[in-house]
């Protein structure tokens, strides 16, 4: 956060985007506090750590957006903080199939390049691996991409799903 100061002179961006939702990981007390919650299943999907951090980074009379999952509850978030900074909070589900069009239009022209996100490329055999790297952050698992035209990697076989408990 105090980069984000410096950065803006002292008052703090404009606009903050919490994209991260319920994949994020905090530190500090209060992230130690989510873990705890999130071990004992009292909250267990809960994140609240980066809407905290937008709350107090972001200028007064700025935006925080939360166009993500947010699948739980989210307490110690600070809202006199929120309330005296007068700040506006945009929140829902992001319309995927409304920009997926575009996103492609920009792949193909090499305006982006997906495959710096791309940790893994498995076939339509290997799914069940694949969401389990995904969901469990095994491997490095940062986004996984299904190959229907592969062929099974040996190392993947049904040994390698019945040992990580998929059928």
């Amino acid at each position: 956060m105090e980069a984000l100061k410096l950065r803006t002179g002292g008052r703090g961006p404009d606009s903050v985007v919490d994209a991260v939702g319920m994949e994020a990981h905090g530190v500090g007390l209060l992230a130690l506090a989510d873990a705890v919650k999130q071990t004992t299943r009292v909250a267990e999907n809960d994140r609240p750590h980066v809407l905290r951090s937008a709350i107090i980074s972001v200028r007064k009379g700025g935006t925080v957006s939360v166009p993500g999952v947010y699948g739980g509850f989210a307490d110690k978030i600070p809202l006199g903080a929120f309330m005296n900074k007068a700040l506006t909070m945009r929140t829902g589900q992001t319309h995927v199939h409304r920009f997926v069009p575009r996103l492609l239009e920009h792949i193909v022209k090499g305006d982006i390049d997906p495959t710096v996100i791309i940790s893994h490329r498995l076939s339509l055999d290997e799914a069940p691996l694949g969401y389990h790297l995904f969901k469990h952050k095994e491997d490095h698992c940062v986004k996984c991409v299904l190959d229907p035209w592969a062929a099974p990697k040996p190392e993947n076989t049904s040994g390698t799903l019945k040992a990580m408990g998929a059928d």
